[in-house]
């Protein structure tokens, strides 16, 4: 109803990731993934090379084109990461939570953006709560503990100091 009356149409949530430049893959969550891995791999061929022009993946203009590769590589990063803990959750917690996070995983990677093709995967990742169970699971440890702790602090202080410079955080 809202839409409706601010938008003037009240399905226009279905267009809304246009805007983000996402489209549904046809492959569903395994076309997020690929798109991801290159991507990723394009930023490791940025950075060793370290050309500052547009030498491997699509143009972002405005954007540099390390920042690209470094964008690319956290979020492809990140994935890896929540898909290692999704499978301890499934193992440690059974099929529901494993499932749950699968699916959480599932819907953001089956809308890949065009030039960011797994643009907020650290921010939708962070919401999946098996996944911190899996990670406490994981910190029983107390010298495991201490390194999720200070490794975490460290990209705390990344996201910081990005927000500060009115980087795009997540």
């Amino acid at each position: 109803m809202l839409l409706w009356i601010q938008r003037g149409d009240p399905w226009d949530f279905v267009n809304a990731q246009g805007i983000w430049s996402r489209h549904l893959s046809r492959a569903g969550p395994l076309g997020g993934i690929w798109d991801g891995l290159r991507a990723g791999w394009a930023g490791v061929r940025q950075l060793a090379s370290g050309s500052h022009t547009h030498t491997y993946w699509p143009a972002v203009s405005g954007t540099d084109p390390m920042r690209v590769a470094a964008v690319n590589l956290e979020c492809l990063a990140a994935l890896v990461l929540f898909v290692a803990l999704t499978v301890v959750a499934w193992r440690r917690f059974g099929a529901p939570y494993g499932l749950f996070a699968a699916l959480s995983l599932a819907i953001p990677l089956s809308y890949p953006s065009e030039r960011w093709p797994l643009l907020s995967m650290p921010r939708f990742g962070l919401v999946i709560f098996p996944l911190f169970m899996a990670l406490a699971v994981i910190g029983r440890r107390p010298r495991v503990h201490t390194a999720i702790l200070a490794t975490s602090s460290i990209f705390l202080g990344v996201a910081v100091t990005q927000w500060a410079l009115w980087q795009w955080v997540a």
